[in-house]
């Protein structure tokens, strides 16, 4: 039993050694360092090669009796041998696990970064990570930088070491100038406060401001601990400036609809103390003193009518008799009357703009007139017109009605070197009675932008404290300006019956004994619209002339004529209106009036249109 019990001792050694030379060999394929392990495999392989000699040669003289002490030896090398590097494959082999599950969570880190990086560079809103908890360190997305016109690559970070920080702008709120740690991203990393909707403001160098939304949220670990955060400002400059311009179109809408209902009340009064005036100069003798007395009263009514006019051009109406003209004769007849001496320049060949010549005279006159006051003694005063096209960027500049489209536009442009206007004052220039000199003085500006927007055109200023202004008027100038037709009417037969209706007595009563005595008519009053349709209604064919009054009780003028209308189609009317309404001549012929008289009118306007409608002169 003995030499078999070496045998098998030996045996056992050489397959310990050539298992722990195998295992060698695998553990190189898991740590690497080939040599090394190459070397060791070797080794153990000789190690076995050696036990494999010393096995034949105690074949050839015979295995003692006893237990080798050395084979046992042998055998106990042989199997520390193999347990140190199964432990050793464990250890590295746990070590690749690691490495494998790192080089795998680095992946998903620099995917996860590719995509906050692709993000970040697709966001349309500019975004902000602070890499510190301190933010001396961040970075901005390509909206970001635009936003604070710096490099993306940069550090935009106001609490950067000096010399990194951006110097050429500051935050704002409320009126006072934000320091690094009051700022959004700042009090989310510092203090890990969220920040939800906080309003800022983005004041640069140049004074443009931006007005922003700030959103901030700290970035925690898994502990809690802050070690940077997250910030987005949202611009609402845009939404900020329409919601200016609705407050202003709100507030001028208001004023509208006050100086209207004013100048509407004010026109019929004033309508029947020019008809009662005139009546009364008329009947007066020629050496009577009372003619001098009815001429003042005369012309205190005309400057009494004349802001009752401006009060409705600052609400956009009174326009009264629009016709294609060309602008730049306009523009030189106005100069002349005011005596200026302008530098004119003065384009020919402009395209025909629809307008009212009277009242953009009365525009280009109190422009003039404002740069004449605004102007030094040296300081000239430059006029001139011509064709410009208008694209959409302009309309979001100066004042215009909505909606507008772009195209060909008619300009005047006046311009003058003196002491200019500040920013602060700029956007009241328009507001009534407000002025850059000690007390506003009247209606000038807010009439002239009045009834530049009821020819649907817009005016833009331009201001430099010290240096000067320049108001550019823009009218729109559409190839084609042919007339509305104006509806069929019917040749007098001899009949010369007027049906007057207007709801106040006194004008009514004064106008019909205008219309009675001066022009020879007979004439038919109502007290108004419903009631004018009743006496209508009883004889259709027994008038040739109906004047009615734009706004009555129960039934206004418009609505009666269409009512007469039907019953007689072809019936000449004359629509009155002393409001704002849409009621201008282009208006009234299209409900189907011959013509339209806006109060207060004179007995000479009467007679012109009575003339045009009937062929009936004053007599």
């Amino acid at each position: 039993m003995a030499p078999n019990f070496n045998l098998i001792v030996i045996l056992l050694s050489i397959s310990l050694q050539i298992a722990a030379a195998g295992m060698a060999l695998r553990i190189n394929r898991i740590a690497g360092r080939p040599l090394a392990w190459v070397l060791m495999s070797s080794a153990l392989v000789l190690m076995a090669g050696r036990r494999l000699y010393v096995l034949a040669e105690l074949y050839r003289e015979g295995f003692p009796q006893h237990l080798l002490p050395n084979e046992i030896a042998g055998f106990l090398v042989s199997a520390l041998v193999l347990w140190g590097i199964v432990l050793i494959k464990d250890l590295f082999q746990s070590k690749a696990d690691q490495a494998a599950k790192l080089e795998e969570a680095q992946k998903a880190s620099r995917a996860l970064a590719d995509k906050l990086a692709a993000v970040m560079a697709a966001a349309p809103v500019p975004l902000w990570i602070a890499e510190d908890p301190a933010c001396r360190t961040i970075r901005g997305n390509p909206a970001g930088a635009d936003l604070l016109r710096i490099p993306v690559q940069a550090n935009h970070s106001a609490s950067a070491p000096q010399g990194e920080q951006p110097v050429h702008f500051r935050l704002v709120q409320d009126g006072r100038t934000l320091a690094p740690e009051l700022m959004p991203m700042q009090r989310a990393a510092l203090r890990g406060e969220d920040i939800r909707g906080e309003a800022v403001d983005l004041v640069f160098d140049d004074g443009q401001v931006r007005h922003l939304m700030g959103y901030a949220t700290p970035l925690r670990e898994a502990g809690g601990r802050i070690h940077g955060a997250v910030c987005c400002m949202v611009d609402v400059t845009a939404i900020r400036q329409v919601e200016a311009a609705l407050a202003k179109a709100q507030k001028m809408e208001s004023i509208g609809l006050l100086a209207g209902g004013i100048a509407h009340d004010f026109n019929n009064i004033f309508q029947a103390m020019v008809a009662n005036i005139e009546l009364a100069q008329a009947s007066a003798p020629e050496d009577a003193r009372c003619r001098a007395y009815l001429e003042r009263l005369r012309a205190g009514l005309e400057r009494a009518s004349r802001l009752s006019r401006d009060i409705l051009h600052v609400s956009g109406g009174d326009l009264r008799r629009p016709e294609p003209a060309d602008l730049t004769p306009l523009v030189a007849e106005a100069l002349d009357r005011t005596g200026v001496a302008a530098i004119r320049q003065l384009g020919a060949g402009l395209s025909r703009v629809m307008v009212d010549p009277l009242l953009i005279g009365r525009v280009v006159e109190g422009l003039v007139t404002n740069a004449l006051e605004a102007s030094s003694a040296e300081g000239a005063i430059r006029v001139q017109t011509f064709m410009r096209q208008v694209v959409q960027e302009d309309l979001a500049k100066g004042h215009w009605p909505a909606p507008v489209e772009p195209g060909p536009y008619a300009v005047f442009e006046v311009s003058d070197q003196g002491h200019g206007i500040d920013a602060g004052s700029l956007p009241k220039i328009f507001d009534p009675f407000f002025s850059t000199r000690d007390l506003g003085r009247g209606l000038g500006l807010p009439a002239a932008l009045g009834i530049i927007r009821s020819h649907r055109g817009g005016i833009q200023v331009e201001s430099i404290p010290g240096v000067g202004s320049v108001f550019r008027v823009h009218l729109p100038a559409p190839e084609s300006l042919d007339m509305p037709p104006r509806a069929p009417m019917e040749t007098p037969h001899g009949r010369t019956r007027v049906l007057l209706a207007d709801d106040e007595a006194e004008l009514r009563s004064a106008l019909a004994e205008m219309l009675e005595d001066w022009f020879g008519l007979e004439v038919v009053p109502a007290g108004d619209g419903q009631e004018a349709l009743e006496l209508f209604g009883r004889q259709a064919e027994a008038f040739d002339l109906v004047i009615l009054d734009a706004t009555m009780p129960r039934m206004g003028g418009v609505e009666a004529f269409k009512a007469m209308r039907e019953l007689r189609p072809g019936l000449p009317g004359i629509l009155c209106s002393g409001y704002a309404l849409p009621a201008s001549r282009e208006q009234a012929v299209a409900q189907g009036f011959a013509d339209f008289l806006k109060k207060p009118f004179s007995s000479a306007e009467l007679s012109a249109i009575l003339d045009r409608v009937l062929g009936i002169k004053q007599v």
